[in-house]
């Protein structure tokens, strides 16, 4: 499930962020101009935060196993993992910047602000995967999540470590650092009103307060067997209910433009029901040998889908105004959804591929450091 989760959630964001581009390039951007309907409809058709809230709570559960023998025993080596991280994230996060570079030359970002003239402190961040401190570079605003990822990743492994390898002390140990650091930056916001308007200190608010998905998935995978043989039928059902009424607990968010500081903390209202969804798996019987091949399939498009797809559609939205001059002045919904279709077409064409041939060129550099 977590393999076939991650295709399916990264495939509705895809086809949330079209939907968000149609209704904005038929009504604008900012969603209180918009006809009433529409602006319900931008609400729940153009809101992908659960399926961002699903990816960190999954990234948690499977970093962890891929450590924590190694933190618990002391042969954790800070330069393999960091290579590891590196080499899985940066060629196609890379290659998604490149074509975010394409779409900024042409005037292209996925929002109401205006495109800056020269981003270099936002593409800076970005080639440290530190965007989330500066906003994202212009047309790859879903980069901010691995921003917050890179962080998770050197943060796990220190809290492990403080606890002796120990998921429950680290747990506890990222659950007080979490309140602490939120604790200071509300006071830092009422205190300063220079602090209100920071990039950096929203940034780190956005870290902080969405770090429970990710340290909540370290911890179900320190307890997996215990934890999934205790969620009958029952409770899985009911995570799904769950889960369900937090998205909408987001969208009720999302239609009233509330700040973003809101959505952050309403995500924490997902975590009862991914942790009974996730940890309940196996009754969906995913593992049956002719669905396997499915759900690999999916999680080998998940993430060029997630990292490529806004540029992407900028561009054929481009190209299809360009060639379409009519279309894209009176179908503004044909228009999104002829580019739609055809980044769609790319994606599954070429993003697994693409995904396969980057992770078999990381083992072999995984393997080399290895022996080296």
């Amino acid at each position: 499930m977590l393999d076939a989760l991650r295709g399916i959630a990264a495939l509705i964001v895809l086809f949330t962020h079209g939907f968000d581009l149609a209704v904005a390039q038929a009504f604008g951007w900012d969603p209180l101009t918009n006809p009433v309907e529409w602006r319900w409809a931008r609400a729940v058709l153009g809101n992908g935060d659960c399926c961002v809230w699903c990816f960190f709570v999954i990234s948690g559960i499977c970093i962890h196993r891929s450590i924590a023998c190694g933190v618990e025993s002391g042969s954790f080596r800070w330069g393999r993992y960091a290579l590891a991280r590196i080499t899985r994230l940066y060629p196609l996060f890379l290659l998604g910047l490149v074509l975010a570079v394409a779409a900024w030359r042409q005037g292209l970002d996925f929002g109401a602000s205006e495109v800056k003239a020269a981003p270099w402190r936002e593409l800076g961040a970005s080639l440290l995967n530190l965007q989330i401190f500066t906003t994202a570079f212009p047309a790859f605003s879903p980069s901010w999540s691995l921003s917050c990822e890179v962080l998770y990743y050197a943060a796990w492994p220190i809290l492990l470590m403080l606890a002796g390898g120990k998921t429950g002390r680290a747990t506890f140990f990222a659950s007080a650092a979490t309140l602490g650091t939120l604790a200071m930056i509300l006071v830092l916001w009422r205190v300063s009103p220079k602090a209100q308007s920071s990039a950096a200190v929203e940034g780190l608010w956005v870290v902080t307060a969405l770090f429970p998905l990710w340290f909540i998935g370290a911890w179900m995978s320190g307890r997996w067997e215990p934890l999934t043989a205790s969620i009958t039928r029952g409770r899985w059902m009911l995570g799904i209910v769950l889960f369900a009424a937090s998205a909408v607990v987001s969208i009720v968010l999302k239609h009233q433009h509330s700040p973003r500081a809101w959505y952050n903390l309403a995500a924490l209202s997902s975590l009862p029901g991914l942790v009974l969804m996730l940890g309940g798996a196996r009754h969906l019987g995913l593992s049956r040998k002719n669905v396997e091949p499915l759900c690999r399939w999916l999680s080998q498009f998940s993430y060029p889908c997630y990292i490529l797809h806004v540029p992407l559609l900028l561009l054929t939205n481009r190209a299809v105004g360009v060639l379409m001059p009519n279309v894209a002045a009176e179908h503004p919904f044909l228009r999104v959804g002829l580019s739609l279709g055809v980044v769609l077409a790319l994606l599954v064409a070429f993003g697994p591929a693409l995904e396969r041939f980057f992770m078999a060129w990381r083992s072999r550099v995984l393997s080399g450091e290895t022996r080296a």
